[in-house]
């Protein structure tokens, strides 16, 4: 693996990202602007602040895209190449179309598709479904829980919650004048537009930053930058690959007590060069548990007082975090780390009743780790975001503003508010929820809340069509890349 291709999965995630910003951006900023109560350039402002704003608030939806949907032991820089060009085919097709398809589900369907052509032809490389350690406690992971469940439910719950809050102001309103309600959510439209971006940048910005973060983290496994300028050191991920062998190297049951006493200090030694955060915690803490189990009890001690600290770095970091201390937002940001020598001590005494070897399942959970998303990615792939959008969203903004049904302030406050609130809380939960379903289907049920006739069914139609196609044609397009890369050699 080389520079060069490291560099071309950059700048065609960043490609990706700046079609995303024409093509799902617009989706977050199209009611206010159909409403007239911000122009499209005052729209588009605002929707890039707000944007970068709440991409930098989580990572939740990028550790999901980085290390929860495939194996990654079937990736390589050339595949996740074929994954963003099947997600970019597909959005371009959609834009020239005018239809709000979701750039969630083409990139998606790109890395699941690239996936199984370059494990020529197995669907185990997909995660369908897995628990892992992640902010503290055991969750469900995988393509099911993080991509299926939610894009058959965000759609019904955007229609039934938009639905719910229109009546319900309609009920509060019946008696107010029209000018007095356009006048005041005229105003409060623009704070919920604000919500609207936000929400947006904490659930669907960050898919891009995923993808970058896999292809780095693919390359440092790898050693693609053991021999990389100092200047370029930004590039090389927490988990390096002398780590990574070293950890297999645990896996193995069979691995004999001099060999676990080499891991374990490779597995300390690497922790302690890192900064500080959950990486250098977990390798300080598993070095601590194969230390014991080779035998070794003073340098597990000495191991996990240096987890231990680590940990209380990761608290005192986050504490200082001025945004988790703002009402209301802050909880939702707030960062919830785990304490691994609870969670591997807890996870061995399970796996030792279970009839299993408690240390190989230790180091599996050390193992799928998911990384954290480095500043300047965000920032990078955000400002990209924002460009994208103030160069072509308006073929959708249309669509959305003024073709599915007909809005005033009211209206596109109630849509605002609640598919901002499905994206946050869906965002947080690191689910891959569209932007394009939450946004959409809150303005069908805003319209329906008015007359069911409100909405234009034959365009309801072709955008729903366009909901499904979208995971097969994008996992398609990616897998016949893959094949042709195959037949080229360029993959095995």
């Amino acid at each position: 693996m080389s520079f060069t291709i490291i560099f071309l999965v950059i700048f065609i995630a960043l490609a990706f990202e700046y079609i995303n910003g024409f093509h799902d951006t617009a989706n977050s900023i199209a009611t206010v602007v159909g409403t007239k109560v911000l122009t499209p350039r005052q729209a588009i402002l605002l929707a890039a602040t707000t944007n970068l704003i709440g991409a930098l608030a989580g990572h939740a939806v990028a550790k999901t895209v980085s290390s929860g949907l495939v194996d990654s032991q079937f990736v390589s820089p050339v595949v996740i190449i074929c994954a963003l060009l099947g997600g970019i085919a597909w959005n371009l097709l959609t834009w020239w179309l005018g239809l709000p398809s979701s750039s969630t589900h083409a990139l998606v369907g790109g890395i699941c598709g690239a996936a199984v052509a370059s494990a020529h032809g197995k669907l185990g490389a997909i995660i369908w479904s897995v628990e892992k350690v992640k902010d503290g406690k055991v969750v469900m992971e995988g393509v099911l829980h993080k991509v299926v469940i939610p894009m058959v439910s965000s759609p019904l719950i955007g229609f039934i919650g938009g639905w719910l809050i229109m009546g319900g102001l309609y009920a509060l309103l019946r008696h107010a004048k029209p000018r007095f309600v356009n006048r005041f959510f005229g105003k409060a439209q623009i704070f919920s537009a604000s919500y609207m971006g936000f929400a947006h940048g904490l659930a669907d910005a960050q898919k891009t930053m995923g993808v970058i973060t896999l292809a780095l983290v693919t390359a440092t496994a790898t050693g693609t930058f053991a021999t990389m300028p100092g200047w370029l050191g930004f590039l090389r991920m927490d988990k390096s690959q002398l780590a990574e062998e070293n950890i297999k190297l645990v896996q193995n049951p069979q691995a004999t007590p001099a060999q676990l006493q080499g891991a374990a200090i490779v597995l300390e030694s690497e922790g302690a060069r890192l900064r500080p955060g959950e990486f250098k915690e977990a390798f300080l803490t598993l070095a601590a548990k194969t230390y014991a189990a080779a035998n070794d009890p003073d340098s597990a001690r000495r191991s996990a007082a240096l987890a231990a600290a680590a940990h209380q770095a990761i608290l005192a970091a986050e504490q200082a975090r001025a945004l988790t201390k703002l009402p209301v937002l802050g909880k939702m940001v707030a960062g919830k780390f785990t304490d691994w020598q609870k969670t591997l001590t807890r996870e061995m005494q399970a796996a030792a009743v279970a009839g299993k070897p408690p240390l190989v399942v230790a180091a599996g959970k050390v193992h799928d780790l998911s990384p954290d998303v480095p500043i300047w990615i965000k920032v990078l792939c955000s400002l990209t975001m924002a460009a994208g959008t103030a160069a072509g969203g308006w073929r959708i903004i249309k669509t959305l503003g003024h073709k599915l049904v007909k809005l005033q302030p009211v209206h596109g406050f109630a849509a605002e508010t609640t598919a901002a609130t499905l994206l946050a809380v869906t965002g947080n939960l690191g689910m891959t929820v569209s932007t394009t379903h939450s946004i959409t289907t809150s303005i069908m049920g805003v319209g329906c809340a008015r007359r069911f006739n409100a909405l234009k069914l034959p365009l309801v139609e072709r955008i729903i069509w366009a909901w499904i196609l979208t995971l097969p044609a994008a996992g398609g397009v990616a897998y016949l890349l893959v094949k042709g890369c195959q037949i080229c050699g360029w993959i095995p």
